[in-house]
This record gives structure tokens, sequence and C-alpha cells, in this order.
């Protein structure tokens, strides 16, 4: 397996991966298996497109990093594997943010809420998750009174979840135009934010 690794190239991978995910099949409590999904997981990793590209790569990587996270999670890979998790995340966020801030632009409010919504949901802790709650929060305010309630929740999440954000203020104020309450910034939220900044 090690040699078609280093060896490369579209078919050197696949065959790598196959004698990898066998070895694991067999010796699952060898302190190699870590090894091996590991590589499994830097074969997708590597392969990765851009974010406006096909996903399958992307994908695939995201699962096979997941399964080293339960199988193996007390692994030395374990930390450097969930580092390379969150950047595919973040890769797989930004093409929804991509779409989402598409059809934002283009008017079509109801696409961008959908795709914005889920992008929150799914990644939370992707670098433009304020920005994205931002959006989501002002295509339901264009899409009429019977979204109002949707755009004070993306408000309040905003608020309460991304207190450091450039949106922060601009949210309270929506949210006081609407006369509702501003939460209070989730203390957790804060710390998380600094941390990462």
């Amino acid at each position: 397996a090690d040699s078609w690794f280093r060896e490369g190239g579209a078919n050197g991978l696949a065959q790598a991966e196959a004698e990898y995910k066998e070895f694991i099949l067999f010796y699952p409590t060898l302190e190699e298996a870590p090894e091996a999904q590991e590589k499994v997981c830097m074969i997708h990793y590597r392969q990765m497109e851009k974010p406006d590209r096909d996903p399958n790569n992307t994908l695939r990587a995201e699962q096979e990093c997941r399964q080293l996270m339960v199988q193996f999670p007390n692994s030395k890979f374990a930390p450097q594997t969930e580092q390379r998790l969150r950047n595919i995340q973040e890769a797989l966020a930004e093409a929804e943010m991509a779409a989402g801030d598409f059809y934002h632009h283009k008017g079509s409010f109801s696409a961008a809420s959908n795709r914005l919504h889920g992008l929150v949901g799914q990644y939370p802790l992707y670098g433009r998750a304020d920005e994205a709650l931002w959006k989501e929060g002002d295509s339901y305010e264009h899409m009429g009174a019977r979204y109002r309630p949707r755009a004070v929740e993306a408000y309040v999440q905003l608020v309460r979840d991304y207190p450091l954000s450039e949106y922060v203020d601009a949210a309270k104020k929506k949210l006081l135009a609407m006369e509702m309450p501003v939460p209070e910034a989730d203390p957790a939220a804060v710390a998380r934010m600094k941390f990462e900044a």
C-alpha cells in the first residue's frame, strides 16, 4: 500500500486505498491501522478541488477523516486529522456560501435563505458563518412579513453565537427596529472567537 501511495497518480492512489482498506479490515487492532486510515484520508485530501469545483473528493476526504476520528480517536494521527477535517469542512462550507451569495445578490431570496440556513446549521465553525447568518436574515426580511420570525431567529443567533462579528451591531439595530429583545452574547462563543482570532 505504501508503495502504491508513493507512486501516486490516479491508478496508484486507487490501488493504495484498496490495500489500506484491506489492511484495516483484516488487522484493525494493529498499531499501523490508524496510520493506514490516515493515509486513506490523505489520498482524498490531496485530491480535493477548489470549493467551486466537483466536491466528490472533498466529501470522501471528510468521510475518511471522520472514520479515523471515530475508529481511532486516541491515535497520534487524531489531532492533525481533526485540523484537516476542519479545513475540509471550510471548503465545503465555502461552496455553499458561494451559492447562497449568488442567490442573495441575484435577488432570489428563497434559494439564498435555504442555502445559508443549511450552511450555518451544518458548519457552525465556518469562518464566514456570521456573514451567512446576516445574509440569511436579510433574505428572510425581503421575503415579507410571513418570514419575519425566521429573520429574527437568524439575527438572534448572530448576536448570541458570533458576538465579535462585524455584523453584530447591524443585527442588533435590526432586532430593535423589529421591536424584538436583543439577546446577551454567549460567554463560550466570546471565548471561542477570541481564541480563534
